[in-house]
């Protein structure tokens, strides 16, 4: 069993810009534009708002992006960061912080390990930084998670075989819309794989007697609903599960987007844990696009935590 005490960011998507239809329109429009920066997460949000003026050529009075960007911050002209988007893959992180990370609805897109097609019976936590460093809550929690684990992997067990019964692999059949309803009874649908339903038309008490004493037909109803009765399995075990269970989280957010989570989030006052990420993403961006989040800082506080911080709040 894993327990993490830090949040794990992956950057898996960058912007990309397309320098040949930019060329295409500068040519067509008669002017040009030269910017020194090479990140296309940076061109996009400068060439967006030199077209508002067609501050382009003659017209182009900051020269640096750098400079661009700094007084796109300085007079809050946030609109223009929106066009630049990053791809993260967050893992390590509990569901409390999930729970929080998707109230950011604007600017960004999720998609999440799903409990109900996951097996969590071998599922990681993340230990809390209040309980980090000392030895009887680390130990308390740990020993909660283990029981809790071995709970769920019963509650699973027994679930999966409770729906292995005539009358409840019909009824998964129906669910999954295999048994379909005819005129003078139901019947299943032609073709599952390589395994040929059983023929003839039924009512649900018919079908559930031939299920419990036919072998053939048995077997291929629990093969045609392994899936469904898993997934139904999961969904009901997964209520013992603490929200420290360990989740990952596939992430998408403009810039706009990031610097308002940054801000809000690795504020003193944001909880520890999503406050821990805001710090790494923080310092991740700073690397990856400085003239978008250089006027950020991660500063330490004397608890041994961090914050972020910058002048320009809420572009």
């Amino acid at each position: 069993m894993k327990f993490f005490t830090r949040p794990k960011i992956y950057l898996v998507g960058k912007q990309v810009m397309s320098d040949a239809d930019a060329r295409r329109f500068l040519e067509e429009e008669g002017t040009t534009w030269m910017t020194d920066t090479a990140i296309d997460g940076e061109k996009l949000p400068e060439l967006a708002g030199r077209m508002c003026y067609m501050s382009f050529g003659d017209k182009q009075g900051r020269k640096s992006n750098k400079d661009y960007l700094g007084h796109i911050l300085e007079v809050g002209h946030g609109s223009v960061l929106e066009h630049t988007v990053f791809n993260f893959i967050f893992t390590g992180v509990s569901r409390s912080l999930t729970h929080e990370l998707i109230r950011h609805r604007a600017g960004f897109g999720y998609s999440q390990l799903s409990q109900r097609y996951v097996d969590e019976r071998d599922a990681s936590f993340v230990i809390p930084p209040a309980m980090q460093g000392d030895a009887e809550l680390e130990s308390a929690l740990r020993g909660f998670c283990e029981n809790t684990s071995k709970l769920y992997a019963e509650l699973t067990d027994k679930l999966a075989d409770k729906y292995t019964s005539p009358r409840q692999l019909v009824d998964f059949a129906l669910r999954e819309e295999l048994l379909v309803a005819k005129d003078d009874g139901y019947a299943f649908k032609p073709g599952h794989g390589e395994a040929k339903p059983p023929a003839g038309t039924r009512s649900i008490a018919q079908w559930a007697t031939l299920v419990e004493s036919d072998k053939e037909a048995n077997k291929y109803l629990k093969k045609v609903t392994l899936t469904a009765r898993r997934k139904t399995a999961r969904e009901a075990a997964r209520c013992v599960l603490p929200n420290a269970t360990e989740t990952k989280i596939f992430v998408t957010a403009n810039a706009r987007a990031l610097r308002h989570f940054i801000e809000l989030r690795g504020d003193i006052h944001a909880e520890a844990e999503i406050r821990a990420l805001a710090c790494d993403l923080c310092r991740l961006m700073i690397k990856e696009a400085p003239n978008l989040f250089g006027d950020y800082e991660v500063v330490k506080l004397p608890d041994g935590s961090e914050r972020t911080r910058t002048k320009h709040r809420k572009v």
